[in-house]
């Protein structure tokens, strides 16, 4: 038994320990107390998010809970004795009743049913969301017509997530989790049923920090069979042309899917299925300057190239209640990305593109066990295998000229990846008395086997368009700085393991006190870190709630230590360049390189081959682990305020400060010594001087992370909530990642400067307004952002170390002429001499971006419900009035499924969580589609159409600037940005409008 087995199994049997002497001690207790649980579902057993439960005692104190995703509440801690009991959502019809008997011990369940009001008053009023320990102000919940706002196109819908989840925190940013599962695809938008984003951001049960973190739940099946199918289109006749592009390029975004959901046996099991395919015949502009073959003479070269992609998504998921106590979901999902022609950029010429193609088979199957009143069991498995290949147009060999034109082929293939990966997860809640605790542990296994012939035809550089047109000239002398080739076994693997396991509890100390505190534990293989514990510790205080006065103001301080795991990709490369295995050489020898003839077309002959460098005995370079390489960790800290304001507005503010340590980067441990590197020498002196590079991951960065954010947000009816944010941040760290290279790798102590993502100033500005006379919605979605930092190199290798990031130094005395470069930003020398000043890593920074987005949106209704008029005129006459119902039926999603899913109303309306931004428990469901509120009787079959609005004003917001010295492009934006900023599509137009068309059943 190794090491980790070992750790493993003591760290395993010492939660099993905690859990089973915490669990012993809490059923032990549970004699004095009771508690009142239940979920609260509409007329036809859809579960209401949201609603708030008051439970009221002889004394006139009063308890209050809000119903979770699934419409369950919890009200523990309560004396046996006889209770009032009230169920509140927007929509609803007051309940309320008197004679609620709780005894201690007593496990039957206390399920509400809410009957529609018709009232308009009481329908188009929405209600205060209050605050409260158990609810975070600052926290975004995205539910019904909040999640419609979002794009239809699955890049920018990611890109607009990333954008409000803000600034990215820990060494490898904001945490994407799909119903509770890590690695898996965003779903379609129609396919989901909430969005959580900066949720619960120290809890032990989470390895990464809330802060930045998106959390996606899907929606479950439904009661009666309802569906929707839609369609979204857009073409360049409907964009604006990219300002980089020479006319406005061909494109066309077609996007089509629906989905079904339904019982399969009444109050037992329930489906919704999706589909969705996107078919996208996008372009990217390259502008480069080439020479021309015939005159020699630099020359600009801009081109639109159409890159297509064809996306298919396919997710079934069943909801099982397997008795009373034990349900179970099981979720699939198939995706598939076919793209041609990826690789042609900017600098990249289109004979450099490669096509290539994605897939993911995802099971995932969630068990919920409840053990007693008190305690909850769920059990989650997850199996995900994918494929990717990488095909090259050609395989001639490639020359990269500094940032003017890349050309020849991609050298990235063919390549194919499979991977599988399985992750099991059991987590045990328990509430007894004020506490509340939960313990649990995970454990994750990934196989990857990779096939790369990257490199394998050679890939030349060269630092300017002179050293390149010399070249094909045949000047004495002139020749490219350098030739990286591989060659040998392309087929790498790796195994990795990595198990945590966690234990909190939340101890509701007083009425308005709330300590929580938490401990986990990480391990993995391929490293021997170990003793990876993160203790977790935070207090909510509310200094003017109590038992019987709401809270007006709640102050959150809390602390966390969280461990990164180290990929297996490092791994990986460490298997494949291990000097046997894969071979890969640096040739910088001018006798080889000589012999290399170049021809004006950019065609290459005479390149040597592996063998022959073989036999040349030229040293290789190798990739290897750090002996004493750690997990990564963050200290993290935070302090949160929450104030409620007249007029229905909530303020919150939080400041968080995040110091990670053992930050990973990549370092040339056998570069050559400073200052050895000559013409005559071009190899310079190692500290191995039979050894070639030596590229080793270690663990030796470090990263500091401030951030002040303040915000507010207001339902103020149904038909309009608003919520905006601005945030204050510096990021300042010595390492972009573990594929990082410092400038120097014998001194790193000049790599401590602003981080790629240290944007300082943030604004986002979201909402709903509704329009009732033109029966029109409008979502608009704002974003200003302050520049981002980039760095400033001279595009030449100084040190010899193969890598071209070396910094130029502030011009001084010693400076040339020729050396001189005068910028902006400063002057700078090119050639840094013996004690000049280095410039600071990322010293430069970009333009800002500024982006307003809008949908507008239009809905028809028609059709009537079936006994829909029966219904109202019930109501109207008082004879639907609510009633306790003392049944069981599906906790998790059979009858009615879970709060939120589309077509869970009453009367077979539209039922849209529209808790509206910053989370909105209490605010209780919409019903749209002509429901109650309308005016009108609700509609079997609902149309709508839409607009998408990207980028509104037109404004061309240009990516980071080129920051090489040596290229002709310095200090030029070459690119613009997506819509929410970095990621998703650029190059389609700068305005983009997609019309949509939904229809409902």
């Amino acid at each position: 038994m190794n090491l980790f087995q070992r750790t493993v199994g003591r760290a395993s049997a010492l939660v099993l320990a905690v859990a089973l002497c915490v669990s012993a001690s809490v059923f032990a207790q549970q004699s004095a107390i009771g508690t009142l649980h239940g979920q609260v579902t509409d007329a036809f057993g859809g579960a209401i998010v949201g609603a708030t439960i008051t439970v009221v005692d002889g004394n006139g104190a009063e308890k209050t809970a809000v119903t979770d995703a699934e419409g369950n509440y919890v009200v523990s801690g309560l004396a046996p004795g006889q209770y009032i009991v009230r169920a509140i959502a927007g929509g609803f019809a007051l309940y309320e009743n008197a004679e609620i008997e709780v005894v201690a011990g007593r496990r039957e369940p206390l399920n509400i049913t809410l009957t529609v009001s018709l009232d308009k008053e009481e329908v188009t009023v929405a209600a205060e969301t209050p605050i409260s320990l158990e609810n975070r102000g600052d926290a975004l919940v995205l539910r019904g017509k909040d999640i419609e706002a979002l794009p239809d196109d699955p890049d920018e819908l990611e890109a607009a997530l990333q954008a409000l989840a803000g600034p990215s925190v820990g060494p490898n940013g904001g945490q994407i989790m799909i119903d509770g599962f890590e690695g898996g695809r965003i779903p379609p938008r129609d396919s989901i049923r909430e969005i959580r984003i900066n949720d619960n951001p120290l809890s032990a049960e989470r390895d990464q920090p809330g802060f930045g973190g998106i959390q996606i739940f899907t929606k479950p099946g439904t009661d009666k069979f309802r569906g929707s199918v839609y369609s979204t289109f857009n073409d360049e006749s409907l964009n604006s042309r990219n300002p980089f592009a020479e006319r406005r390029a061909d494109f066309q975004f077609r996007q089509y899917g629906g989905n079904l959901s339904g019982t399969i046996v009444p109050k037992v099991a329930s489906f919704f299925v999706d589909f969705e395919r996107s078919d996208t015949d996008d372009n990217d502009i390259v502008n480069a300057r080439i020479i021309d073959p015939i005159s020699l003479a630099e020359t600009p070269f801009v081109q639109t190239v159409l890159t297509p992609a064809r996306r298919t998504n396919f997710s079934p998921r069943v909801d099982y209640a397997i008795n009373a106590n034990n349900t179970l979901v099981a979720r699939y999902n198939f995706f598939q990305v076919r793209q041609q022609n990826q690789g042609v950029s900017a600098f990249s010429l289109p004979e450099r593109a490669f096509d290539s193609m994605f897939r993911t088979h995802t099971l995932q199957l969630t068990e919920t066990a409840v053990l007693s009143k008190s305690a909850i069991n769920e059990t989650r498995f997850q199996i995900l295998r994918g494929h990717r290949e990488q095909i090259p147009l050609t395989d001639a060999p490639a020359i990269f000229v500094s940032e003017a034109f890349n050309r020849g082929g991609s050298q990235n293939g063919p390549a194919f990846n499979d991977d599988s990966r399985y992750e099991l997860t059991n987590i045990t809640t328990i509430a007894h008395g004020t506490h509340s605790i939960k313990f649990g542990a995970r454990v994750r296994s990934i196989n990857v086997t990779d096939v790369s012939r990257n490199n394998f035809g050679g890939t030349f550089t060269f630092t300017s368009l002179e050293q390149f047109r010399s070249t094909v000239q045949n000047l004495a002398g002139a020749r490219p700085t350098q030739l990286i080739i591989a060659g040998g076994n392309p087929e790498a693997s790796i195994h990795q393991v990595d198990f945590s396991g966690f234990i909190q509890d939340d101890w509701k100390y007083r009425p308005n006190l709330t300590v929580g505190a938490g401990l986990r534990y990480e391990a993995q293989t391929n490293i021997s870190s170990r003793f990876n514990f993160a203790p977790r510790l935070y207090v909510s205080w509310s200094p003017d709630g109590s038992a019987q006065q709401p809270a007006k103001t709640v102050i959150r301080l809390g602390f966390g230590v969280f461990y990164d795991r180290i990929g297996e990709q490092l791994s990986l490369q460490q298997n494949r360049f291990n000097g046997t295995n894969q071979l890969q050489f640096r040739v910088n020898d001018p006798a080889v390189l000589d012999a290399v003839q170049f021809n004006p077309d950019g065609t290459v002959s005479n390149v040597p081959t592996i063998d022959e460098l073989t036999g040349f005995a030229l040293p290789q370079i190798t990739r290897r682990l750090a002996d004493d390489i750690t997990a990564p960790y963050s200290y993290a800290t935070g302090l949160i305020l929450e104030r409620q304001l007249p007029k229905k507005f909530t303020l919150f503010s939080f400041m968080q400060h995040y110091n990670t340590r053992h930050l990973l980067r990549l370092r040339n441990i056998n570069a050559p010594l400073p200052g050895t590197v000559t013409l005559d020498n071009p190899r310079g002196t190692r500290p191995d001087a039979a050894a070639g590079d030596i590229h080793q991951f270690e663990s030796s960065g470090t990263q500091n992370l401030q951030q002040y954010t303040v915000g507010i947000r207001n339902q103020f009816s149904q038909a309009f909530s608003v919520f905006a944010n601005y945030s204050y941040g510096r990021v300042f760290n010595d390492s972009d990642g573990p594929f990082s290279f410092p400038a120097n790798s014998y001194d790193t102590s000049g790599e401590y400067g602003r981080a790629p993502f240290d944007v300082r100033h943030r604004v986002f500005l979201g909402g709903n307004l509704g329009i009732p006379v033109l029966k029109l919605g409008l979502n608009p979605i704002v974003i200003l952002n302050t520049g981002r930092p980039f760095n400033i190199t001279t595009g030449i290798d100084n040190n010899g170390d193969g890598i071209f990031n070396d910094r130029p130094a502030f011009a001084d005395a010693q400076t040339t002429a020729a050396d001189l470069r005068r910028t902006p930003y400063g002057d700078f020398d090119i050639r840094p001499k013996p004690g000049q000043e280095i410039i600071p890593r990322n010293f430069a920074e970009g333009p800002g971006f500024v982006s307003f987005n809008l949908r507008i949106s239009r809905q028809w209704g028609f059709g009537t419900v079936p006994g829909a008029r029966a219904a109202a005129a019930n109501n109207n006459a008082g004879g639907g009035g609510a009633q306790a119902q003392q049944g069981g039926g599906n906790r998790r999603g059979g009858q009615g499924g879970g709060g939120g899913q589309r077509g869970g109303a009453p009367a077979g309306g539209v039922v849209q969580q529209r808790g509206g931004p910053g989370g909105a428990p209490g605010a209780g469901p919409v019903i749209i589609g002509g429901g109650p509120g309308a005016g009108s009787e609700q509609k079997r079959y609902n149309v709508t159409f839409s607009l998408f609005i990207q980028n509104l004003f037109n404004r061309a917001n240009l990516n980071v600037p080129v920051g090489n010295l040596s290229s002709p492009f310095f200090n030029q934006s070459l690119s613009t940005l997506g819509g929410f900023g970095p990621g998703g599509s650029s190059a389609a137009g700068n305005r983009r409008l997609q019309a949509s068309v939904r229809l409902n059943f």
